[in-house]
């Protein structure tokens, strides 16, 4: 069914509701999508791109465009066409100031969202992790990584073990980098194994172009693009600009450090399933299992779902499930502090609530809104009198993903055969 979100206050929003445990939660743990190379694989990596660019420049197929350029990048994500939510993401870390280690960190804010390890590794990058079925999402190829910047593929890797879920593992991730038209090198790590772009080495590219999937290779311990900017010194350039980063934001859209968003609303058979890691203990791939549904009949149970990015105690939902005539079935507030978790924000969370359909539902279309931090979502779904195989409700919805694999685009930037 359809999701719709406004921008604005409804009245109906500003009723005073009673707050409504959920029947369940989970939050973006501080092991979630983090990830570190090795400094062997680093050193190799820098060394081949080197070469590669110089050999490109003795072909004058590279030459630095601007130097100083500034607000150049662009959004590194992209969903395929079909993707029907909000949004797909959580950004999870940014990149460690402070050179000593281990457990003394400082991002760009002069903040703690990011970390170090005590082999001596200061985390280089941003975090973008897909959000809030991960492995699902990953395989289902939903969300693709794309240049951020125009400039030469100066180095690549593909087929490596895409399914990590530990920073320790050892291995190589799949990636590209990029030798932009301003100087730096844009690195793209953790692609899932193949889908990194067949374009060759040398290849010219432009902002936007496709280079691959997001997601879990290398060391790695959850699907999500870990963005790198090096200058030619090989030196970590932090694109965001901030009280401990006194280099210029280079983004050419403003990326706030908490932007607290709501990136799904959906309704399901039961309560969602999510996983740690997506292989079993035997090394079998796993997802999670959402158990989507979009339809409904009179006296069966629903589970409402809410996913969030960057939500913080103290910022107040008010959630509410309208019959077709626009009457109020249920109305409630949520505070992520009447959880009692550990910590005051988190970057990614997900909660969901189960109602059951009085005998007499009246049919048709059915809203569950959300009112959050100014913004109000809506997601549609349906109740018929009329039998229908839940199933099938079920495979409606997961169809979405279904047409995504199919349809991602090629790494050449071509649709595959029947396709739009």
């Amino acid at each position: 069914m359809r999701a719709a979100i406004w921008i604005g206050v409804s009245v109906w929003a500003s009723a005073v509701a009673a707050q409504v445990p959920p029947t369940n939660g989970h939050v973006v743990s501080n092991t979630d999508f983090s990830d570190a190379q090795s400094p062997a694989w680093r050193e190799r990596i820098s060394r081949e791109s080197a070469r590669h660019v110089d050999a490109l420049r003795a072909g004058g197929r590279y030459s630095i465009k601007a130097l100083a350029v500034i607000n150049d990048l662009q959004w590194p994500l992209k969903p395929v066409a079909s993707f029907d939510q909000f949004d797909y993401h959580g950004t999870k870390y940014f990149v460690d100031h402070d050179p000593r280690y281990p457990g003394l960190v400082q991002d760009y804010t002069c903040g703690t969202r990011t970390y170090d390890l005590d082999t001596g590794y200061n985390h280089a990058g941003t975090d973008y992790y897909l959000w809030p079925f991960p492995w699902l999402m990953m395989d289902r190829g939903l969300v693709q990584i794309v240049a951020a910047a125009p400039g030469v593929i100066a180095d690549k890797a593909d087929g490596n073990f895409d399914r990590d879920c530990a920073i320790a593992s050892g291995t190589d991730p799949n990636f590209v980098s990029v030798r932009q038209d301003d100087g730096l090198t844009a690195i793209y790590l953790h692609m899932r194994s193949g889908s990194v772009t067949t374009l060759p080495i040398g290849t010219r590219i432009a902002a936007g172009d496709y280079l691959g999937l997001v997601g879990s290779s290398g060391q790695s311990s959850g699907p999500h693009l870990h963005f790198e900017l090096r200058d030619a010194n090989n030196a970590v350039v932090d694109p965001r600009h901030g009280m401990c980063n006194d280099a210029p934001d280079r983004w050419a859209v403003f990326q706030p450090y908490e932007d607290p968003h709501i990136d799904t609303l959906s309704t399901h058979s039961a309560d969602p399933l999510f996983v740690d890691c997506g292989v079993d203990d035997a090394g079998n791939a796993v997802d999670e299992t959402p158990y989507y549904q979009d339809r409904f009949t009179p006296g069966s149970p629903v589970w409402v779902f809410a996913s969030y990015r960057d939500q913080r105690n103290g910022e107040v939902t008010n959630f509410s499930i309208l019959r077709p005539d626009g009457s109020t079935f249920a109305q409630w507030d949520f505070d992520l502090a009447s959880e009692n978790e550990p910590a005051a924000f988190y970057s990614g969370t997900a909660w969901d609530w189960q109602y059951t359909l009085p005998a007499d539902a009246p049919g048709g279309t059915w809203q569950f809104r959300a009112d959050f931090q100014g913004q109000t979502y809506v997601h549609e779904f349906a109740v018929a009198a009329s039998p229908f195989d839940p199933g099938a409700a079920g495979r409606d919805r997961e169809q979405v993903g279904a047409r995504a694999v199919r349809c991602r685009p090629q790494a050449n930037g071509s649709s595959a055969p029947g396709c739009p």
